[in-house]
């Protein structure tokens, strides 16, 4: 077995304040880091050595697990339009799977803060993953203010 964990995923956004706003405010994540620095050509390859960004990271619950990083470039190299009303994800996208016991909460404060919402609380079932029954789920579906999609549920 690896000891290799994941600890945070990155996005690309055109407004890293804008962005960490949202997290923040609709599930309750503290703000772990938040600095502009100089990035490297290469980590993640997109802009130039020396280029200015900005990066926020917010952190759920665990100390070293469930962080989300926001990126924004200051003088970006590439268009940073976002698209609206999105109802679908697109191949190679990340979905963001995040638990949280407050859904209808949660779908209050992220639609009034600009997600799409997809579909809103419900309740439905998967196999589990030894395939002895099913876990049931109330699950929220939508795309945040960025066009970055994700469920969000709890165990019922």
């Amino acid at each position: 077995m690896s000891d290799a964990i994941l600890r945070r995923t990155t996005f690309l956004v055109p407004d890293a304040e804008a962005a960490a706003k949202f997290y923040t405010e609709v599930f309750g994540w503290t703000r772990w880091y938040d600095q502009e620095l100089s990035v490297d050509r290469r980590f993640p390859p997109a802009a130039p050595d020396g280029a200015r960004a900005h990066l926020v990271i917010v952190q759920a619950k665990d100390p070293k697990i469930g962080m989300l990083g926001l990126m924004q470039y200051l003088e970006p190299p590439f268009d940073t339009g976002v698209r609206k009303g999105r109802s679908q994800v697109s191949m190679g996208e990340a979905i963001l799977v995040i638990e949280a016991a407050d859904l209808d909460g949660i779908h209050e404060r992220a639609r009034a803060r600009g997600a799409t919402i997809v579909t809103p609380p419900v309740n439905w079932e998967v196999p589990k993953n030894d395939g002895n029954g099913v876990y049931k789920l109330r699950t929220l579906s939508m795309f945040d203010p960025n066009g970055i999609y994700m469920e969000v549920n709890t165990h019922r």
